[in-house]
């Protein structure tokens, strides 16, 4: 391999074959997949100690040169100064050579840095060698080897075959020379057994050292493994519910409008009571599958808050009156207690998710008489409450109750009380909102569930009037929808209510058939037929100068990509299933800004 292909790679490997080098790697050897990653690891790793590698030698042998100098004689001491020298040279010309990560292959590095461990070990050989023929004044021994064979055992950071190879190569040369000088066989076997053992002492913390680095390599290869599972699987899990968001909205979208319709036609007392209960059982239906649907969302991060201030105390009234026909089924009385001069910072979408799930936890659950929403300043933040006077909750049951489907009064699953959703998503959207949350409760004694959320800044503007019923509906609508059963829904509804409608399948088609009329308003799908989709369509329809008017955009999908593109494309966005009572309001309003 050469020096400019060199490269860090990272081997493709999925987590059983990891899993199975485990039982393996006790001879230091991965499999053919994993051992050239390893061995680039092990060589980072020699390369991230070079420092202390390097002066630590460096200082070591211009310490004994430096001894050298003072205690030998001087025909002695200049041959090892020019030995110690070239040997000096030497490591530092291996050192700089084998520690260039990424651009010398690691069993070069590795056999380089072997070459200078041996020539090291060589040179304090030779001066020891050389101080015993020379009959010096000063007694050299071999116990100079013990450094450098501890230096190459573990300071290196050599792979064990390596280290252990460099010092026995070293231990052996060490006992010719002395054999072939005619030291004492007494001295020879002394030396043997000290230098032999210490080798095999070093060998095994060479062999310990490696088996770590294997171990700590294999699990950052599986800490990899799994968080590129858990990434593979988190996109897995934002495909499905972009397509399960989008394909279950659409049946439910044609549903609610065909029920509406069929109500408008009926005059039966007792039909207009069955097409009532039908539209009561898509709204549950609708409901529990945007539970599901928040739930899924909230989980896998797809969610982001986009906060503004907001006046609190209309909004909240807004929302309370919202849910007073259903409290005032269940014979509960809702109150409102907040200073008309706080505003929030928040995401008013997932505010109202927020406490709109805790007022139904409330007026479903609680068998409360009356639900009140308290709102107080603390330590600058706005403390919302939502306080009921029901039944309340023992310890033991106020963690369980924020677990996905937990129900505690509904053993039979009756799914006028839900699924058991709403306050898992209260925690999940507390979370991502970062609000301190609690919950207070005994038994018989109610409930408070409480949140604290940023002070915003008061908007002063006059109050948004509420919306009255929408009157009679005239004027031409050109409905771009593939879906033939959303369409002939749509369609049926509109024209019942007094609008003529231009129905088209794809974008194509309303091109071309809208050359050749005028409407008022454009209600299009944003998923069509085609390689155009709905917001491409009314840019198209825009420039070409067939359409500019009024535009809502009818759309099962709820990314935060196609909200973007409607806001700045200045068009009304509809989420499928849409209420009956909101297109109507909707389709009125354009109506009304038709030039």
């Amino acid at each position: 391999m050469s020096d400019t292909r060199l490269v860090a790679m990272s081997t493709a490997i999925d987590e059983p074959a990891l899993l199975a080098q485990e039982r393996g790697f006790a001879s230091l050897r991965f499999s053919a997949q994993l051992e050239p990653d390893f061995q680039l690891f092990l060589h980072a790793k020699m390369c991230a100690r070079v420092k202390i590698v390097a002066i630590s030698s460096i200082t070591f042998m211009l310490l004994f040169m430096l001894l050298d100098y003072v205690y030998l004689p001087h025909w002695v001491s200049n041959y090892t100064l020019c030995v110690r020298g070239a040997g000096l040279l030497a490591v530092i010309a291996a050192l700089w050579y084998s520690n260039r990560v990424g651009r010398v292959a690691p069993q070069r590095a590795f056999a380089a840095a072997t070459v200078a461990y041996f020539c090291a070990g060589l040179m304090v050989v030779m001066i020891i060698i050389v101080a015993r023929l020379a009959e010096v004044s000063v007694r050299v021994t071999h116990d100079g080897l013990y450094l450098v064979l501890l230096s190459g055992m573990f300071l290196l950071g050599l792979p064990m075959r390596h280290a252990t190879a460099g010092s026995g190569a070293i231990v052996l040369v060490y006992l010719l020379a002395e054999y072939f000088i005619g030291s004492s066989r007494s001295m020879v076997t002394s030396a043997s057994i000290y230098l032999i053992n210490f080798s095999l002492m070093g060998a095994f913390g060479a062999y310990l050292y490696e088996y770590m680095q294997r171990r700590a390599y294999l699990n950052e290869q599986l800490l990899e493994a799994a968080r590129t599972r858990a990434e593979r699987e988190s996109q897995s899990k934002t495909r499905f519910l972009a397509t399960a968001s989008h394909d279950l909205r659409q049946p439910l979208h044609a549903m609610s409008l065909f029920i509406q319709h069929l109500y408008e036609q009926v005059d039966s007392p007792e039909a207009s009571k069955t097409v009532a209960r039908l539209a009561d059982s898509t709204h549950l239906l609708q409901a529990m599958l945007n539970s599901l649907l928040d739930m899924s969302r909230l989980s896998v991060g797809m969610v982001r808050a986009q906060t503004r201030s907001f006046n609190l105390e209309p909004w909240l009234r807004q929302l309370l009156d919202s849910l007073e026909p259903f409290a005032a089924r269940r014979r509960i009385q809702l109150q409102l207690r907040c200073n008309k001069a706080y505003a929030v910072l928040s995401d008013p979408v997932l505010l109202e998710r927020l406490i709109r799930n805790y007022l139904n936890n409330a007026l479903i659950h609680a068998d409360a008489t009356t639900v009140t929403i308290e709102v107080q300043r603390v330590d600058g933040r706005l403390r919302v409450s939502v306080v009921d006077d029901g039944c309340g909750l023992a310890k033991a049951d106020q963690e369980r109750i924020y677990e996905e489907f937990t129900q505690l009064r509904n053993p039979a699953r009756t799914l006028d009380k839900g699924v058991g959703l709403g306050l898992s998503i209260c925690r999940q959207i507390v979370h991502l909102l970062e609000y301190p949350s609690g919950l207070q409760s005994r038994l018989g004694e109610g409930s408070r569930f409480w949140f604290d959320a940023p002070s915003g800044e008061w908007q002063n503007h006059a109050e948004t009037p509420k919306q009255q019923q929408a009157p009679a509906l005239s004027g031409q609508v050109a409905l771009i929808e593939n879906d033939r059963v959303s369409r002939e829904a749509m369609q049926a509804l509109l024209s019942a209510w007094g609008c003529i409608v231009w129905a088209f399948e794809n974008a194509e088609e309303a091109v071309q058939g809208l050359k050749g009329i005028e409407v008022d308003v454009l209600l299009t799908d944003y998923r069509l037929e085609g390689e155009s989709d709905g917001l491409m369509l009314i840019k198209t329809l825009r420039e070409q100068g067939i359409f500019a008017g009024p535009t809502a955009l009818v759309t099962a999908d709820t990314s935060e990509d196609v909200t973007e593109a409607a806001r700045l494309a200045d068009v009304e966005l509809l989420y499928k299933p849409v209420l009956p009572a909101r297109l109507r309001r909707v389709v009125h309003n354009l109506l009304e800004l038709r030039v």
